[in-house]
């Protein structure tokens, strides 16, 4: 920490006679969640003396010597044992694609080259693609994957032959072929990342040791109060708001009216699959609904009282921000661009 950010969190005290440091501080907002008490006055108060850029820093700083672990894991296993192959996966806004860029950087310090495959680019098109209970097509299904063709090129690419990699087009709904190869090399590792990577029966094939399982997900770090009714994925539908508004031109309704059928997918294809994995990662930031609060806020006044349950959830959620202390313009640009990326433009 700087001799600056000491100085300025100095300025917070504990109650019990002594300064509490930036570090400390993140520490006790996390801690204030497991205790069932209610940190956004505290929370607000650091926003309110200018400390956002401290408390950002911080933030960063706490995330990347998590990830640090895992990288240290993961580059364990792949001198010292067979380990190939990372399967990366997460519900919807968790922040698989970021994370995955984040250890993809950190890995190639360590002289490791990873390879990342997403698993979009596998979605069968869509007159191939299985159908819900009410007929219409299940974006949601682990089946909507090629699970075929898949097995076959991973396994092609750990025997070391080149493989025509596919692009899924989203506008046609149909996966192509762009003339994108990929060659595994001896210190190449391979990323699979998407919702559907630590389903067993994804490559089945392919032996255990060969594998590792990281499950993204994104818990609030700061306890909002049981009055607020704030439910543990709100933090990404909050996200996915901001996302959709940003990336696909997407009302709060339109998401809002997608939501429930996203997490139907999640309880059936996602989370009973999470005790599988080696390692879990929480990307939430302690300052994030601070950071989306203006533009959320817009959007989700936009929902109309003619949509009774729609309208019911953005109040609820409006109720949430309208407590949190929002980000300046220049403290949101302090964040760290592939931290901004998770915010903007994180993948399904």
């Amino acid at each position: 920490m700087t001799d600056n950010t000491a100085s300025v969190a100095q300025q917070e005290n504990n109650g019990n006679g002594h300064h509490l440091s930036l570090e400390e501080f993140c520490g006790d907002i996390r801690r204030m969640e497991s205790q069932g008490q209610d940190g956004i006055a505290l929370f607000n108060e650091v926003i309110s003396q200018g400390m956002a850029p401290d408390l950002i820093a911080e933030d960063e700083v706490q995330h990347s010597r998590r990830l640090e672990r895992i990288t240290t894991e993961i580059t364990r296993r792949f001198h010292q044992e067979q380990l190939r192959i990372v399967l990366v996966a997460g519900p919807s806004c968790s922040g698989k694609t970021t994370t995955s860029r984040f250890l993809n950087h950190m890995l190639r310090d360590n002289g490791i080259q990873p390879c990342v495959v997403s698993l979009d680019n596998y979605f069968l098109n869509l007159d191939q693609r299985p159908l819900d209970p009410n007929g219409d097509i299940d974006y949601e299904s682990f089946y909507g994957l090629d699970l075929k063709q898949l097995s076959r090129d991973v396994s092609s690419l750990l025997a070391g032959d080149q493989v025509s990699m596919p692009t899924y087009d989203y506008v046609k709904g149909e996966r192509t072929y762009r003339g994108n190869t990929l060659k595994l090399e001896s210190n190449s590792l391979l990323f699979l990342e998407g919702l559907h990577a630590l389903n067993p029966l994804l490559i089945p094939d392919i032996p255990e040791e060969l594998k590792f399982r990281l499950f993204v997900t994104a818990q609030a770090t700061i306890y909002y109060g049981e009055k607020t009714g704030l439910d543990e994925h709100d933090n990404r539908l909050l996200r996915r708001i901001y996302r959709d508004y940003n990336s696909r031109g997407a009302s709060a309704l339109q998401t809002l009216q997608w939501w429930p059928g996203v997490l139907r997918g999640e309880n059936l294809w996602i989370l009973p699959f999470a005790s599988h994995a080696d390692a879990w990662f929480n990307t939430s930031m302690v300052f994030e609904f601070s950071a989306i609060k203006s533009r959320v806020s817009q959007l989700l006044c936009e929902v109309p009282e003619s949509e009774p349950v729609e309208f019911k959830i953005a109040q609820r959620l409006s109720a949430v921000l309208n407590r949190i202390a929002p980000l300046t313009k220049e403290d949101f640009d302090r964040i760290a661009p592939k931290r901004r990326f998770l915010l903007s433009n994180e993948g399904k």
